[in-house]
């Protein structure tokens, strides 16, 4: 099943509680969308592309194997990111505000090394060495 932009950013904003495009707008989540597709495609030998972002016609994401879902996962990162950034939240004196940051720690590490599984996959698959 191959998503287009907007199915993506709908998808988005179900993962960030916000259907109702109260907090994060469109051209946030589609920058959010940007950054993640980018990471990956550091990971991935092919071109990857999404139906309505950049002018491409077609999404390739779900085609050798499914990136969509980690797609998502670091959108949401970067816009969970910018939302800390814009409410000034990166430090605070209470205790369970350290713990969510921890939290997001522990996150983005998980996701690093799901892109650390990717890489392996395509490299394992690649017809031509390494070095």
């Amino acid at each position: 099943m191959s998503e287009n932009l907007a199915a993506l950013t709908a998808r988005l904003r179900v993962l960030l509680n916000d259907p109702d495009s109260m907090i994060w707008t469109e051209f946030l989540l589609t920058e959010c969308l940007q950054l993640g597709l980018a990471e990956i495609q550091a990971h991935c030998p092919y071109s990857l592309s999404i139906a309505g972002l950049d002018d491409a016609v077609e999404s390739n994401l779900d085609q050798e194997m499914r990136l969509s879902p980690l797609l998502l996962q670091l959108a949401q990162q970067h816009a969970l990111q910018q939302r800390q950034v814009q409410r000034g939240e990166t430090f605070h004196p209470d205790p369970q505000k350290n713990t969510t940051l921890q939290n997001q720690a522990l996150l983005a590490q998980a996701l690093k090394d799901q892109l650390e599984q990717v890489r392996r996959y395509f490299l394992q698959r690649s017809p031509s060495a390494p070095f």
